[in-house]
């Protein structure tokens, strides 16, 4: 029924940009143990090209890695040449321009290390001493990618950890990024990708792409929320998801409660023909648990405006959080955190 009610909702209601009427600012969220995730990445011995999504509470690279066979770490904050990159990750770090370098305590070079933070959204060089599994736990921030344009960025993408889709059918809706130059690390050297059509992008997998000019390109599945969350106070708030790939895509909505407390949301609905309310909006209640919605195919261009309302008499803790992740049928991933708060606590 609720798919029913989304379809013709996406023809009748589909916004340009998000107005959210009723939101707050929750100055606590970041902390809310259901805004975290954690990712499964395999490190092979020697050099390892690493996209984290995740944000670490303790950001240091010695908590970070703790307990794992790493010993050098680095993560590029600004390309300073057009056409440069380390094609070679063997070199020293700590003299290529733009490099920030963590070594570990052990090494006669740490005091050499000009990486203080681990953060998420980044795409990292990771030394590991021996093959190891590295189950990084951190807050989704929801923050975009942010393109150096006519540049080589050193970057990744969130994608399903089986199906992904491939590096042409990902960038195929950006002008900057269509046709251009990717690289991928193959046994420690930089490899380019010479057939893009057929190899496929890897979660947790990070990555060289040439920009050409600026873009604000986050996917094929673009989610449109102010400040990258939900937040639902007193009124609800819409989550708007826009195809921007050359062909029609069809997204599915997964809430993933993680917390003790996840957060039980409503989706509003539009319903006609009642003789006293012709036109009046009714609440669609999921379950607190996880659940899952699948939605209406968005033809190219198009785009649907979901608008959520949190059962704030419900909430268990004055403010509570989980995540929203968003599925394609192209294997791509998109993560939203979404809060809420009780009626009681006021603005």
């Amino acid at each position: 029924m609720i798919r029913a009610v989304l379809r013709a909702y996406a023809r009748s209601f589909v916004l340009p940009s998000i107005l959210i009427a009723g939101s707050i600012s929750l100055h606590a969220e970041d902390e809310f143990p259901g805004h975290q995730r954690t990712q499964e990445i395999a490190l092979h011995k020697g050099w390892n090209a690493v996209y984290l999504e995740v944000d670490p509470a303790n950001d240091a690279p010695a908590t970070v890695f703790s307990g794992l066979p790493v010993d050098k770490v680095a993560t590029l904050f600004k390309n300073p040449d057009n056409q440069q990159f380390v094609s070679d990750p063997t070199i020293d770090l700590s003299k290529a321009q733009g490099w920030g370098v963590w070594y570990a305590p052990e090494l006669p070079e740490a005091f050499l290390k000009s990486l203080d933070a681990i953060d998420g959204n980044r795409g990292y060089l990771i030394h590991a001493k021996s093959d190891c599994q590295w189950r990084p736990t951190g807050r989704v921030t929801g923050e975009p990618v942010k393109w150096q344009p006519d540049a080589f960025n050193f970057t990744g993408a969130s994608v399903a950890a089986v199906g992904g889709p491939t590096f042409a059918q990902f960038f195929a809706g950006s002008k900057a990024h269509k046709n251009q130059t990717i690289y991928r690390l193959v046994n420690g050297r930089w490899k380019q990708v010479l057939q893009p059509t057929a190899e496929t992008i890897r979660s947790g997998e990070a990555f060289w792409i040439y920009c050409k000019g600026s873009s604000d390109y986050q996917g094929p599945l673009r989610a449109e929320v102010t400040g990258g969350k939900l937040a639902l106070g007193t009124g609800p708030a819409d989550l708007t998801l826009r195809n921007e790939a050359p062909h029609p895509l069809t997204p599915t909505i997964q809430h993933v409660a993680g917390d003790a407390s996840p957060l039980p949301l409503s989706i509003l609905v539009k319903t006609y023909g009642d003789p006293a309310a012709p036109v009046k909006t009714v609440s669609a209640n999921m379950p607190a648990a996880a659940w899952q919605q699948p939605l209406p195919a968005l033809e190219i261009a198009g785009a649907i405006s979901i608008p959520f309302e949190c059962r704030s008499g419900e909430l268990l803790r004055p403010l509570q959080g989980s995540l929203l992740k968003i599925t394609t049928d192209l294997g791509t991933e998109t993560w939203v955190p979404v809060s809420g708060r009780r009626d009681d606590l006021g603005q």
